[in-house]
């Protein structure tokens, strides 16, 4: 049997942290303990300057020469290869672009016109919405041609629905609601056995975990820029595409940036012959620079050391939580393995929603996903062990005075 937890051990783990120091590159508020991070990453310092001098000098002294001065026209490619080494991705396979449902409505197409005489896509009926409603969007484009097989969550057999009449296995790495893993290798590995191409989402993955998309030889994927990454709200989207597939893709939105030469002006589309045909319109710069910055910090960073940090933070919320707040109804719904859990932990509660507004009221900022889910971001570049354990006590005691009945903690706002 564990011996009992206390606040000491947690502030401890703190006094050994390699990352300790990596959480002063970060604007958080005085008192506030934040596991928003797998929803919106906080506002690294070193951002504040950059944008300053990007609005400043290369905006407004610069101007329209800063496209060429300041290299603003090749940034959606040299953003994607800093991304590169996060995602396992060789140079010129990643790049910067849109957004993350847009990024996955070209890939989407790109897969179905390479096999083209398959008619089936199989996701799961728990993939993140966004993701289904790109996938039932472009099936309607295709005249609702594609049957889909929606995996239902809890059935982790995915090798019994790839066969050889599946055209795309459309998945997301770790899932949203649970935290749940999936193996990247190993299902890729099944579905080219049986000649379909693979879509992972990574959006809840990358910047928290070591990711080797190149080496398991992973046709397609998207990620955003905004959670894990830092680079602000609505940044920027990345897609990445395997070296053997980059020449043989065609993706259908055409705009101007994915030409060969856009600054031809030719009447007739012909795209790039590199990654930068997923490029559409002219890239957003200023989203551009917030991002450049946030990547700097992972520069000097460790995945391997983050994602045991991330495990042990993980961890001792889950048996903090057991031993603190068992009792008020409390369970687990993420994978208790920690092997097979991503970076967040989530739990389940008749009302999940009104406890989380009380938690968050006391500065402890996680969030809410229907229908009773409470979710903990495990951000390690700026969270600290202590914090673990000041937000379950808090959440103790909302629990045990029934503070989180209060009327006010049962009005929902358009963003939960």
């Amino acid at each position: 049997m564990m011996n009992k937890l206390i606040r000491e051990d947690f502030t401890r783990l703190d006094q050994i942290d390699p990352l300790t120091e990596v959480r002063d590159e970060f604007t958080l508020p005085q008192g506030l303990i934040y596991f928003g991070g797998n929803s919106l990453g906080p506002l690294p310092k070193r951002t504040i300057n950059t944008l300053e001098t990007m609005i400043q000098k290369e905006w407004g002294d610069g101007l329209i020469s800063s496209w060429n001065k300041e290299n603003w026209i090749n940034m959606p490619r040299e953003l994607g290869n800093k991304i590169a080494p996060l995602v396992g991705a060789k140079l010129g396979e990643v790049i910067v672009v849109d957004s993350t449902s847009v990024n996955l409505f070209k890939v989407l197409t790109s897969a179905l016109l390479l096999n083209k005489n398959r008619k089936v896509i199989v996701s799961e009926a728990e993939n993140f919405p966004s993701d289904l409603y790109i996938l039932e969007g472009v099936n309607k484009m295709f005249g609702e041609s594609y049957e889909r097989h929606l995996i239902e969550e809890g059935d982790y057999e995915i090798d019994k629905y790839i066969d050889t009449s599946t055209a795309v296995v459309m998945l997301s790495h770790v899932n949203y609601k649970t935290g749940r893993i999936s193996d990247i290798k190993r299902i890729t590995s099944v579905a080219h056995e049986k000649g379909a191409l693979v879509i992972w989402d990574i959006s809840h993955s990358v910047g928290v975990m070591p990711l080797d998309l190149h080496n398991c030889d992973v046709d397609f994927a998207v990620g955003c820029t905004y959670k894990h990454l830092n680079g602000g709200p609505g940044a920027p989207g990345f897609l990445y595409v395997h070296k053997s597939l980059i020449e043989k893709v065609s993706q259908p939105l055409t705009g101007w940036m994915g030409h060969i030469q856009p600054f031809e002006f030719v009447v007739n589309y012909q795209p790039a012959n590199d990654i930068c045909k997923y490029i559409c319109g002219t890239p957003p710069i200023i989203a551009y620079k917030a991002i450049e910055s946030s990547l700097a910090i992972f520069e000097h960073v460790s995945m391997k050391v983050v994602r045991e940090k991330s495990i042990q933070l993980s961890e001792m919320l889950i048996r903090l939580m057991h031993q603190e707040c068992i009792s008020f109804g409390f369970e687990l719904f993420s994978p208790r393995n920690a092997e097979q859990r991503g970076s967040q932990v989530s739990f389940t509660h008749n009302n999940g929603f009104s406890i989380m507004q009380a938690l968050i009221s006391h500065g402890v900022i996680g969030d809410f996903r229907e229908p009773n889910i409470l979710r903990f971001g495990i951000s390690p570049l700026y969270m600290r062990y202590v914090d673990v354990w000041d937000a379950v006590i808090c959440l103790r005691k909302i629990m045990k005075t029934d503070e989180w009945q209060s009327e006010q903690f049962n009005q929902k706002g358009y963003v939960t």
